[in-house]
């Protein structure tokens, strides 16, 4: 719930060294890459891209776009046919990415043992309750013990890698102590009933009105009965929670706070929160000891993070990065604004597949960027003539019709968009917001 935070990250650099460096999924998704396959080996009609001479096939693009596609999907649901593109661009990057890693460990003579990658595997099997469970579970995702392996070998690089880059940032033993701290929270939530001024009064009110009343000994029992969240059965206990795994409101009061005492009403985005401390781990002891080197090497991390993205784009920037694929290439030029460039790729890669209906809707929206809209409306009319079932497509055409003041025809695109996609309710809803702005009620 609202213990758990999302980080934005707005640039695909960050994205590809925080997937490569800190969660090892690298390899994951393009293992192929890492296996000593030459651009010798691979067929130049097969390559995608070519990094510092290193190849990229349309399958290794291909393994990369589902992967991140069925990520997506299983977050978001169901992606339009017209979102392929991008995400395809996204894949070919993250590959961009790996290759530039991959090459940079080789280039640095970077190596993981095999005693290494033994005590890494062995501190997954622990995780198991038995070596028979780990076996199924590796077998039902299906994966070889060898596989896995070598991804291991892959993150253990990465890691090192990023260990060199962030060597000189210091981190000192307040900061180390400070990572490793924990506390045992519980609280009382109060939310508010609706999302109004007057809502929000009331919460504050119930919430000032239960702190008065509560104190160490009843707290249990006062978050039994009035607490409006899933640890109200446990009494309000949350456990134990280290700094960054709550929302800031609550993580500034709750490590603020002595043991048994109790904090006035704190506002968040879930409403009121009644907060009391009922343990704290102290940095000191057997068990801090044995964690040392890993909270330094993340408290390193997460004070490196620009300095480890800087240093990826400077990277690619200094790379010899060709993309071979007309599609991709006409992508990456009309995200960079060079339009013209785009059009002419587009028109290359409309060669190869004059039956892409999305191709023409992309061409359709740079010729849009250009203000051409009479060009991007014949485009857009050849993509609704090779993809008759997509809704979205006909939307985007009612809205190039409604720029050039074609009012019947953009009605009749966003009518047949409406019987395509007949249960779809937020559609439907969207549709008729649009048919009102053109004051046609009775459709």
């Amino acid at each position: 719930m609202f213990f758990q935070k999302m980080r934005q990250r707005t640039k695909f650099i960050i994205i590809i060294v925080v997937a490569a460096m800190a969660g090892g999924l690298l390899w994951a998704g393009g293992a192929q890459l890492f296996g000593g396959r030459g651009k010798q080996q691979q067929p130049v009609e097969a390559v995608v891209a070519m990094v510092n001479g290193q190849g990229i096939t349309y399958y290794d693009l291909h393994q990369m776009f589902i992967q991140k596609l069925q990520q997506i999907e299983q977050q978001q649901g169901r992606v339009p046919g017209s979102a392929y593109q991008s995400i395809k661009y996204q894949a070919l990057e993250s590959l961009v990415g790996s290759v530039l890693l991959s090459q940079e460990i080789s280039e640095r003579k970077i190596t993981a043992s095999k005693d290494e990658i033994e005590k890494e595997l062995q501190s997954i099997i622990d995780q198991f309750p038995s070596v028979e469970d780990y076996k199924f579970q590796l077998e039902a995702a299906g994966l070889t013990e060898e596989y896995l392996k070598a991804g291991l070998a892959e993150e253990l690089k990465f890691n090192k890698l990023k260990n060199e880059i962030l060597a000189d940032i210091p981190v000192s033993e307040e900061e180390i102590k400070s990572a490793y701290e924990r506390v045992r929270a519980s609280h009382i939530l109060i939310t508010p009933e609706e999302r109004t001024e007057e809502g929000w009064a009331e919460a504050k009110e119930k919430a000032v009105e239960i702190w008065e009343q509560v104190t160490v000994d009843n707290f249990s029992e006062f978050a039994e009965a009035y607490s409006e969240d899933g640890s109200k059965s446990q009494g309000g206990d949350l456990g134990f929670v280290g700094k960054g795994q709550t929302i800031p409101e609550f993580e500034t009061v709750v490590f603020s706070l002595e043991v048994d005492e109790i904090s006035e009403p704190v506002r968040s985005e879930y409403g009121y929160h009644i907060i009391t401390v009922t343990e704290r781990k102290e940095a000191q002891g057997e068990e801090f000891e044995q964690v040392y080197d890993a909270l330094a090497e993340m408290v390193r991390d997460e004070k490196g993070q620009k300095d480890l993205a800087a240093w990826f784009e400077e990277l690619r920037d200094k790379a010899d990065v060709i993309f071979t694929d007309h599609e991709m290439n006409a992508f990456q030029q009309a995200n960079l604004g060079n339009y013209e460039d785009a059009v002419h790729y587009y028109k290359l890669a409309l060669e190869e597949r004059p039956d892409d209906g999305y191709l023409y809707a992309a061409l359709g929206d740079v010729f849009k960027e250009q203000g051409g809209y009479e060009d991007a409306i014949v485009q857009y009319e050849l993509a609704v003539e090779k993809y008759d079932n997509d809704h979205q497509l006909y939307i985007a055409l009612a809205g190039l019709y409604r720029e050039v003041d074609q009012v019947e025809k953009a009605v009749d695109a966003y009518l047949t968009a409406s019987e395509l996609v007949p249960n779809d309710i937020f559609a439907q809803l969207t549709l008729y917001q649009s048919l009102n702005e053109l004051e046609r009620y009775d459709e």
